[in-house]
């Protein structure tokens, strides 16, 4: 495949899904919701609280527009990149210290020094968080961190698992590979409503960052139930694991 007929091919995927229940109601609701978040956010709280927030509307946006072009595998890695926003909001909240902690500047400037001189950096330690790590907010956010992080974000078995390889015999007996670039209509929409789910957890660290003003609002209230009972009926309505895939279509 060229890269106009990918571009090509984009375009008419994108149309498909984007006619979908998931891409007309589900996300335009998380969409809304974070709009809800952020009006509360830049009235009451610091900016860079504030910041954060629109960040990880940024990834949600950005991962969005990846799965409508029937690219989930790529829209993961923005998924896992929200989650870390969330840990450090989270964290921020519970102590203003580890916005300094999570910078680390001077350990951060001497690995670049080091690349500049042709060395090898040394590795940054983790941040050890744990009281936000097993924050009940924050847990299964955790879980799924490191299963986007095995799966999508680095190439790894996991990875390629996800891939979909024909291979067929050519005129001369050569086999042939083409490897399928756009996901199935079920991969595509169970990782929107997925993605959404996460996103929906990731607000919900932010309304504890915002002290619950959030979802004491009477609209968040009915954004919530909204993105609750869509994300409810369009698990039932998941397209069957044979449904033709939007390459082929």
């Amino acid at each position: 495949m060229s890269v106009v007929e990918f571009r090509s091919r984009i375009d008419h995927v994108a149309d498909h899904f984007g006619k979908h229940l998931a891409f007309t109601g589900l996300i335009p609701t998380v969409d809304q919701m974070y709009q809800c978040v952020r009006i509360v956010a830049q009235r009451h709280f610091p900016l860079d609280m504030g910041k954060l927030l629109m960040l990880s509307h940024r990834e949600f946006l950005v991962g969005c527009n990846l799965l409508q072009c029937g690219l989930p595998l790529d829209a993961g890695t923005n998924t896992r990149r929200a989650i870390e926003i969330a840990r450090l909001a989270l964290a921020v909240k519970r102590d203003r210290a580890n916005a300094e902690k999570w910078m680390q500047g001077e350990k951060r400037q001497e690995r670049w020094d080091a690349r500049q001189d042709g060395e090898r950096p040394k590795n940054l330690p983790p941040l050890q968080w744990p009281e936000i790590d097993n924050d009940p907010l924050f847990a299964p956010l955790k879980d799924y961190f490191g299963m986007y992080s095995d799966t999508f974000v680095h190439f790894t078995p996991e990875f390629i698992g996800q891939q979909h390889f024909d291979e067929r015999p050519s005129q001369d007996g050569v086999a042939i590979i083409n490897l399928r670039y756009f996901s199935s209509d079920r991969m595509v929409i169970q990782s929107a409503i997925t993605i959404c789910g996460i996103h929906g957890k990731i607000l919900g660290v932010f309304d504890a960052c915002f002290d619950n003003m959030v979802s004491n609002d009477g609209g968040w209230k009915m954004l919530k139930a909204t993105f609750d009972q869509l994300g409810a009926d369009l698990w039932k309505q998941l397209p069957p694991d044979d449904a033709a895939d939007a390459e082929g279509r």
